[in-house]
């Protein structure tokens, strides 16, 4: 649903459901406490501040759990000759994860809002790009390999963001 960034609305953060608590504050600062993202805001612009401020704060948050998710995935992988990605994040319209010919790994910021399962499940899909650069047979045997339950974990993935 669209979202308006009022009090009770919820948001997801790492698969699970907050809900926001506005505060009419001087200074503009965000913190999860308790099942709830309290946002102090200035009220003139409540709304437009709120969302900016969440935004921003999934950004930051979206780096850090990222990172180590490529940290845990990367462990399952023997490639020889082949570098560990650099990690790009930012709002991708139509794709949670792709794979540059650079090898930089690129995610979605969006996908901060799914469980840890689903934002590893995309960087075991795209790392299985370093190896496979298309979706044969044998990219899906690898992404098997590592991952032998991806196929629920996508299906979790569409269900929670979609």
């Amino acid at each position: 649903p669209v979202r308006c960034y009022v009090n009770g609305e919820t948001h997801l953060y790492l698969g699970k459901q907050y809900r926001l608590k506005l505060i009419e504050e001087s200074e503009n600062s965000i913190k999860l406490s308790g099942g709830f993202f309290i946002i102090s805001v200035q009220e003139a612009t409540a709304q437009k501040n709120a969302k900016m401020l969440l935004n921003q704060w999934y950004s930051q948050k979206a780096r850090a759990q990222f990172d180590a998710s490529l940290d845990r995935c990367w462990k399952r992988f023997k490639f020889q000759n082949i570098s560990k990605p650099q990690i790009s994040v930012r709002r991708m319209q139509k794709r949670w994860g792709s794979l540059s010919d650079k090898g930089t790994l690129t995610l979605n910021t969006d996908l901060i809002r799914a469980p840890n399962e689903c934002i590893d499940y995309v960087v075991i899909h795209e790392l299985c790009h370093l190896k496979y650069n298309d979706h044969s047979s044998a990219f899906y045997k690898l992404l098997d390999s590592i991952m032998p339950n991806w196929e629920k974990i996508k299906h979790k993935l569409e269900l929670a963001l979609v």
